[in-house]
Formats: structure tokens, C-alpha cells, sequence
């Protein structure tokens, strides 16, 4: 797993460079006037981003929405609704393992990251298109939920290959606006696919309803199927075109690995350095214990007795990694922690990124983001089973009103976190978002008030959105472009990691706690954010590293 995401050399099917050894080096290509690209005209990229952030958003509105608050008024728990969603959407966990193959492998006559993308949506549209041909798949639960976690699957590799495109074509100065219109994009799909497709259901039923997102989605991948990322690339690999990513110093064509820093100094192999990096090798290995208890912890295996399956899976993780980290002497280990404070013989690019303070705190403010989350199945079961609203009426809301202030959220805090900073503006909108959550839990006595409550739960979606948009530009800004893909996706990543342990979490709250302390410690966690926020430098990474592909 090192090798395959840190060390691994950087390959390209036509043995070009891609430009990431020296700032001396630059990616050129003709500004042919009659050859539309993403790289050459501004609104052509802008809308191309955005569409395929709408693709994103319709499958997840229509879950997240349409199909959750279908499955609360049949009686589901939010324990029970919570575990489908954190299956759902797993593999936006695990998503950053796309990053080492979007920034490695290339078909560079089509460019570097349009192929990647077009797979990526003709997945979507295929798993899609397969969910439809299953008749009763409502009542199929467990294979609904495969077929969409195959879906996210490629969702998620979609994102990847998108976000590495924004970052390599997009200047700092428009991260924040163009992360606004594009996040307001995925919004207004989740709109399409929650309130839009859900007042559909009743007659059309959940086949119907997933039907109808297959032209969207398939009218979406015409964007980056009929139009090049660079001026004279090949639309499809059989038409004419050349790749046009090369070095400005030589035309030779060459493999780059892993560049070796002529400034790297190694650290002291002292006693107190190893326990360091030691600490640090334990601590991703607690991470991926309480990652297997969260996935595989309820299961219930007969030929393991009591013993606990996440137990024994954590100790075959144990064996490979002690060997393959730790099996040869002192001096030659290559694990995390040893890169991390210089201790091995190199250090790979992505953790010379993570080791700076700016991009590791931006690793806790992942996790801290979407934990609040664990509050949708719960408020799903609240308002449908409790406060008697119907499914179709709190989608409305939910997935059409409350989706729509989101998307003036998103365009909002993308436009004033350019002007304003984006930390500022996160830290403004954590405190304004946990505030209004709390309000929520304080208005218990007007929870039968329909208008109050609809007022409550369409506001604190446009703070949160504009927090989200705001800590997403930060994100972009402690993101070093070498390891763009990888590094922002792992900030992607950990978004939904965190977001996911929340859902998890859900029916532990609903079973230790009443609804009232429930939305309480969901408000406070956004508090939490604003407190984490002054300690971050967004400049830093690209002060200390350089700004070079």
C-alpha cells in the first residue's frame, strides 16, 4: 500500500513527461481559436466542471433525499437507514486510492485526466441503467445497496479525475468562485434528484424515478466527450490528435519516477525521533481498527464464535505491515511515520505536503466537517415517524427548499471566501451553522409549528453550504499541485470518512440519547470547527514547496 500510493513511478501510455520535475519545465500546447478546450476558454471549463458536479449531485440527491425518507415512512430505524447510506457512500472513503492512479497513469493523447473521466461516468450511467431492468429492487434492500455502492464506485473515481482537472487548470485566484459554481452545481443535481425525481415517486415508483436519471446523466458526459482538454488532443482514440503535454526543454520522451530532492537532509535515527515516527505508524493503525469495527464489527460470522471479525481482520493487517515496514534493519524502514520526520533514505512528495502544519490540520478539519450528519436519518425519523409528516412533504422540503438555499449558500461563500479568505469565512459560517442548529434543538416546543420548523431546517443548510464551499477553497490552498489529485482527494476523502462515522454513529444516538441532546451535540460539533480554523496557514504549502506541477 506505501509503494502503491507514495512511491510508485509516474507513468503515461506515450512515455511523455508530465510536467512535475522543475519549475523550468512547462506544460505547452497551440491556442487554436477553432478548437474548443477546457484549458483555452473559460466558460467551456467552468460549464464542464459544473455539469459533471450535477452528475454527481443527482444520484446522491435522489439517495440522500428520495430514497431515505421513502424508506422512514415504511418504519426503517435511523440505525437501520443510517448503515444503508454508510454502505452507499463507502467508497467516497476510500476514494483517495483513485488519486495515485488519476496522477500516475495517462492516456495522454486524450489528456490527462479526460479519459478517466469518461469511464468514470459511463460506469455511472451503466449501474444506473442496471438498477432500473430489477423489478421490486425497493424491496430487495441488500442488493440495492450493492448496485449503488458500485455506482459510488465510480461516482467517486468521477470526482477524483474532475477535482484533478480543476486543479490543474484552474489558477488560485479562481479556487474559490469556481469551487462555489461547481459545489452550487452538485447542489442543484441533489435539488434534481431529491425534490425533483421524489414528487415522482408516488406514481412513478423508485424504478421510474432512477429511469429518469439516465438521459440526465448520459446529456452530461457529451461535455467531456465532444470537447478536448488541450487544443489538438484526440476526442476518442481513433480519431486524429497528438498528446501535447511535454517538456518546453526536450521533446525526448522519458519516464519520471519518484524525483529524488537534492535538499533532503536526514533526520537523526535517534531514539526519540523512532518513537515519533512509531507513534505515528500506531496511531493509522488504530485508524484502521476503528475503521474495520465501524464496517465489519456487527457482522455476525458463526465459525469465529465470539470472536470479534474486525479482531481478526486487524491482525492480518499486522503481518504485512510489520513486514513490509519493519522486516529489514533500522535503517531502512520506509514506513509513514519514518517518511513523515525524515527518517527513511526519501521522502515521497505526498507526505513532504502532509508533513507541513497547514495540510495536516486541514487532515483534522476533514473529519470535523460532515460528522454532523449522523442528524439526517435521525431528523428523517423525527419529522416522518414522530412529527407525522409525510415522505413527499419533507423531501419537498428537505430535497427542493432547503437544497435550493444551499446552492445560494455555495455561491455565496465561494465568492466572498476570494475576497474575504477562506479561512475567515469558514471560521464565520462553523459558528453561524452550529448556532442554527442548536436553535433547532431549543424550539422543541414548536416542532408541531410547521413553519417554524421549515424555516429552521432550510437555514441551516445555506450556513452549512457556505462553511462546506469556504473549507473546500482552504483545502485547495494547502494543496500542493504536484500530488493535487491525491492529496485534495484525500481531503475529499476524509470529508465523507467523516461524514460516514457519523451515519454510523446514528443509531447510537438515537438509542442513548433523546432528539433534543441529539441535534445539540450535532450543532456543537460545527462549533468545533471555528476553534480548530485560527491555527491553519493557507499560504504555507505553496510558500514552502512551490507552485509546479
Amino acid at each position: 500500500m506505501n509503494f502503491y500510493i507514495f512511491q510508485q513511478p509516474r507513468r503515461s501510455e506515450t512515455g511523455l513527461e508530465v510536467e512535475e520535475s522543475s519549475v523550468e519545465e512547462t506544460i505547452v500546447w497551440d491556442d487554436d481559436s477553432d478548437q474548443l478546450s477546457f484549458t483555452t476558454n473559460w466558460k467551456l471549463r467552468a460549464t464542464s466542471l459544473c455539469a459533471l458536479y450535477t452528475a454527481q449531485g443527482i444520484p446522491s440527491g435522489f439517495i440522500s433525499y428520495t430514497l431515505i425518507a421513502f424508506f422512514a415512512e415504511r418504519g426503517y430505524s435511523a440505525a437501520a437507514i443510517g448503515n444503508m447510506l454508510f454502505w452507499v457512500y463507502l467508497p467516497w472513503v476510500f476514494k483517495f486510492l483513485w488519486g495515485p492512479f488519476v496522477d500516475t497513469y495517462h492516456y495522454l493523447p486524450m489528456g490527462r485526466r479526460r479519459p478517466w473521466i469518461l469511464t468514470a461516468q459511463a460506469g455511472m450511467i451503466l449501474t444506473v441503467f442496471i438498477i432500473v431492468f430489477i423489478p421490486s429492487v425497493e424491496e430487495k434492500i441488500f442488493l440495492l445497496t450493492f448496485l449503488l455502492f458500485i455506482h459510488n464506485l465510480f461516482a467517486s473515481l468521477q470526482d477524483v479525475a474532475v477535482d484533478g482537472l480543476a486543479v490543474d487548470i484552474l489558477s488560485p485566484e479562481e479556487f474559490g468562485k469556481i469551487n462555489g459554481f461547481m459545489f452550487g452545481a452538485k447542489r442543484f443535481g441533489t435539488m434534481i434528484g431529491g425534490a425533483g425525481i421524489g414528487v415522482l415517486i408516488g406514481s412513478w415508483g423508485i424504478r421510474g424515478g432512477i429511469f429518469l436519471m439516465v438521459p440526465m446523466l448520459a446529456m452530461i458526459m457529451c461535455l467531456p466527450l465532444f470537447f478536448r482538454e488541450r487544443p489538438g488532443e484526440k476526442l476518442l482514440p481513433w480519431t486524429e490528435g497528438e498528446a501535447v503535454i511535454k517538456s518546453s526543454k526536450s521533446e525526448k520522451s522519458k519516464e519520471t519516477g519518484k524525483m529524488k530532492d537534492p535538499e533532503y537532509v536526514r533526520g537523526e535515527l535517534s531514539n526519540e525521533n523512532l518513537i515519533k515516527a512509531l507513534l505515528i505508524d500506531f496511531a493509522l493503525l488504530i485508524f484502521i481498527f476503528l475503521f474495520l469495527k465501524l464496517t465489519i464489527g456487527d457482522i455476525e460470522v458463526p465459525i469465529l464464535g465470539e470472536v470479534p471479525p474486525h479482531w481478526l481482520v486487524w491482525f492480518i493487517v499486522l503481518g504485512p505491515w510489520s513486514y513490509f515496514f519493519y522486516w529489514a534493519p533500522v535503517e531502512e524502514w520506509d514506513s509513514f511515520g519514518m517518511q513523515f520526520f525524515c527518517l527513511s533514505k526519501e521522502r515521497s512528495d505526498i507526505v513532504k505536503a502532509l508533513s507541513l502544519k497547514a495540510p495536516l490540520i486541514g487532515i483534522i478539519l476533514a473529519m470535523l466537517t460532515y460528522f454532523w450528519e449522523f442528524l439526517i436519518p435521525v431528523l428523517n425519523v423525527l419529522f416522518i415517524q414522530q412529527l407525522g409528516w409525510t415522505d413527499t412533504e419533507y423531501v419537498k422540503i428537505t430535497g427542493g427548499l432547503a437544497v435550493t438555499t444551499a446552492i445560494g449558500g455555495t455561491l455565496l461563500g465561494g465568492i466572498i471566501a476570494d475576497r474575504f479568505g477562506a479561512r475567515r469565512i469558514a471560521s464565520l459560517f462553523a459558528v453561524l451553522t452550529g448556532l442554527s442548529i442548536f436553535t433547532i434543538a431549543l424550539a422543541e416546543p414548536l416542532w408541531n409549528n410547521r413553519a417554524v420548523m421549515t424555516f429552521l431546517i432550510v437555514l441551516y443548510p445555506f450556513l452549512g453550504a457556505a462553511m462546506g464551499i469556504s473549507l473546500i477553497s482552504l483545502f485547495m490552498n494547502v494543496t500542493w499541485p504536484r500530488v493535487g489529485a491525491t492529496q485534495f482527494t484525500l481531503y475529499m476523502a476524509l470529508l465523507n470518512f467523516g461524514a460516514l462515522f457519523g451515519l454510523k454513529m446514528a443509531g447510537y444516538f438515537e438509542e442513548n440519547f433523546d432528539y433534543t441532546s441529539t441535534i445539540m451535540i450535532g450543532g456543537a460539533c460545527q462549533l468545533m470547527i471555528a476553534f480548530v480554523l485560527p491555527f491553519i496557514d493557507p499560504g504555507q504549502t505553496r510558500r514552502e514547496l512551490g507552485n509546479e506541477f
